[in-house]
């Protein structure tokens, strides 16, 4: 049993943190307005997140660090799509703090609301979050996983068996593991002094649990099974990505798949939520956001960005713009000067 952290109400839902908290040394909390930035601070390996609902975006993030583990808190008020790589040297451990107010979809299949899921290094980030999502993440480099499964002689956790990427952790050992990951991130803010202090202690209390998550007897016979259509929704964001630029339809889509309309509605509903064309617009927006922040306002232009990108009525464009945003694109082409004001 891990030794008990004093209970104290949680500190989640609060929208008042400044820009940067700066709490001693192991612990930094962070307020963000900008989703590269938030991708960035998560994971600073090439992230791409994609807001899939209109509003501007708010997010909060809580980093421990704990005698060579990162522990992250995380909080969003828009749903996301996030893809891309992980680190190559560590395990991610994800689980949501509290239960979801819709499922997560990861590599379409939908993850039980009790659920550890992202361990498989090498697979990429494919996540589909909703808004209000309190999340934690653990991550255990290899160097320090490895010897510690082998002390306890668990020659189940091995490479094939992360390899399944998600696993229902329903029971006491799995509320225990969240339990006491709100009780670290509560201290972490109220009193970080008293983590730093016991950070050794902490992480030895910590990879217990995880490890318990794990159960031999359990394990084998828990699965999480894909959507039926996750391989043509994949099938369908590639296409789509690679054709930004052009005036694409649900029907010439559907030809260039050699696929039905309902199978791909169907689909793009059961996991993103939103219709096929939704979501290309949304993808299209959100890559007009990137390159309008990467863009010198003196040499760049509003239309020619969103050309670019497929957008060629400019009044309905600047409307969807804002509403996905909540500014012009003109204010974001300026940038802090804007912003600033």
């Amino acid at each position: 049993m891990p030794r008990v952290i004093p209970h104290q109400p949680p500190l989640m839902a609060q929208s008042n943190l400044a820009e940067t908290l700066a709490l001693p040394d192991l612990t930094l909390a962070h307020r963000f307005q900008d989703l590269d930035d938030f991708g960035q601070a998560v994971l600073s390996q090439g992230l791409t997140l994609t807001q899939l609902e209109t509003g501007p975006f708010l997010g909060h993030i809580v980093q421990v660090s704990l005698a060579g583990l990162r522990l992250i808190r995380l909080t969003t008020n828009r749903g996301l799509y996030t893809s891309g790589p992980k680190p190559k040297d560590a395990i991610i451990f994800c689980t949501c703090l509290h239960e979801p107010n819709q499922p997560l979809i990861s590599h379409g299949q939908a993850l039980p609301s009790q659920a550890l899921f992202g361990f498989d290094p090498n697979r990429e980030n494919r996540l589909i979050t909703p808004q209000g999502l309190e999340l934690a993440m653990v991550i255990v480099p290899i160097a320090r996983l490895d010897p510690y499964l082998q002390t306890l002689e668990r020659d189940d956790l091995d490479r094939r068996f992360f390899q399944r990427n998600a696993l229902p952790i329903a029971g006491p050992h799995g509320s225990t593991l969240r339990a006491y990951l709100q009780q670290i991130f509560h201290l972490a803010q109220t009193n970080p002094a008293l983590v730093q202090q016991a950070q050794a202690l902490i992480a030895g209390d910590l990879l217990p649990l995880l490890v318990n998550c794990f159960s031999a007897e359990v394990c084998p016979n828990l699965r999480i099974y894909p959507f039926r259509r996750s391989d043509l929704v994949q099938q369908a964001e590639t296409y789509m990505r690679a054709n930004l630029d052009q005036p694409l339809t649900l029907e010439a889509m559907c030809q260039a798949l050699k696929t039905s309309k309902s199978a791909l509605s169907y689909g793009f509903q059961e996991i993103f939520g939103l219709s096929p064309m939704a979501y290309l617009k949304a993808v299209r927006l959100n890559g007009v956001r990137r390159a309008l922040k990467a863009s010198d306002p003196t040499q760049a232009t509003v239309l020619g960005i969103a050309n670019r990108y497929g957008f060629w009525h400019m009044g309905h464009f600047s409307r969807d713009y804002r509403q996905m945003f909540g500014e012009s694109p003109s204010e974001t082409l300026r940038g802090e000067e804007v912003r600033a004001r």
